[in-house]
């Protein structure tokens, strides 16, 4: 009896035994083939909501928590100083415009005057051409005695004077082509003021701040009266259409973490209700804190720890549609791996 009881109590440690190596290797399997973390944290873009011009508060649209839809109004800048300045710069384009005209019409009424001017020297041309041609026939006669000497210097005179004419048309024609001025430096400060106009009214829509997407606000700290200034984040707004989960895997992990990998998260305050995602991306680095730089030398500390801490880095989920009352920035979460 005690032989066989002996016998029993070896085979029920073998068999304790082989459970658990197979619990174990199964356990392993699982790991190798199923990589998971608990260090995960739910996560969603945000946008911290700054606007682009100065100025009071006169009119705020939302409270903290709140949920708001895109291009909703969430708060009016005064829009007053901005308003004039859209009336000065749209008066100065009208001045510039009627400029424009009035030097459009004095360079056409030049231009016609250099026109004229140019035609005159044709004819100046014309008559130098005739007296000249006189003279030339006059001169031979003058020793034969069929014209007199008065003949000869008349049409000497006269070619003088069609010379001084063709000169002074010619001049005359120089002047008034010169005199044509140019619209160019008019449509420059026309350009300037159009460009000047539109940034004026662009400041002026922007006085209406607007959200940029479907959200939640959160750390709302300002009431209507505050200055706001152009830059500076008033609150956040919460992008409630595309929730994602962080996980840090240890590095070991990484090899079998493929981007478009299916995976399962759960949450912490549902822990029984598995989410749907799929791997969007891994992380490429993490800080070790155990080197720095001094006096452009690294500085590595002079200890070894023979204890092998395995890294752990970033690695993306993506969900699909996860109920909306589930879903909170920083939110506590698993992430299991499907391969």
């Amino acid at each position: 009896m005690s032989a066989l009881r002996r016998s029993l109590g070896a085979l029920v440690s073998l068999i304790a035994l082989i459970a658990v190596v197979m619990t174990g290797v199964l356990v392993m399997r699982r790991s190798d083939n199923r990589p998971s973390t608990y260090d995960a944290y739910i996560q969603a873009y945000i946008v911290n909501m700054a606007p682009e011009v100065s100025g009071r508060i006169v009119e705020l649209n939302v409270r903290d928590n709140q949920q708001v839809k895109q291009d909703e109004v969430l708060f009016q800048i005064d829009p007053r100083p901005y308003q004039l300045r859209v009336d000065q710069a749209r008066a100065a384009l009208q001045g510039l415009e009627a400029q424009l005209v009035v030097g459009t019409s004095e360079v056409a009424s030049q231009t016609s005057g250099a026109e004229a001017a140019a035609s005159e020297i044709g004819a100046a041309e014309a008559q130098l051409a005739l007296a000249t041609s006189t003279l030339n026939r006059l001169q031979p006669l003058l020793g034969r005695g069929f014209v007199s000497a008065e003949q000869v210097d008349e049409a000497r005179a006269a070619k003088q004077t069609a010379q001084i004419g063709l000169e002074r048309a010619r001049q005359t024609a120089a002047q008034a082509r010169q005199a044509i001025t140019s619209t160019k430096p008019i449509q420059a400060q026309l350009d300037g003021a159009r460009a000047t106009l539109a940034l004026a009214e662009r400041d002026l829509n922007k006085t209406a701040v607007r959200s940029p997407s479907n959200g939640r606000v959160t750390a709302l700290q300002v009431a209507t009266g505050e200055f706001a200034n152009a830059g500076h984040p008033l609150f956040t707004i919460i992008d409630t259409e595309h929730w994602y989960a962080i996980g840090n895997f240890r590095e070991a992990d990484l090899v079998g973490i493929k981007p478009g990998q299916r995976a399962t998260v759960f949450v912490m305050a549902q822990p029984d209700l598995p989410l749907r995602g799929t791997v969007d991306s891994l992380g490429w680095g993490v800080t070790s804190g155990v080197s720095s730089t001094f006096g452009g030398l690294p500085h590595v500390e002079r200890t070894l720890n023979w204890v092998r801490i395995a890294a752990r880095f970033p690695v993306r989920v993506m969900l699909d549609k996860p109920p909306e009352e589930l879903m909170r920035l920083g939110a506590s979460a698993v992430i299991e791996i499907e391969k």
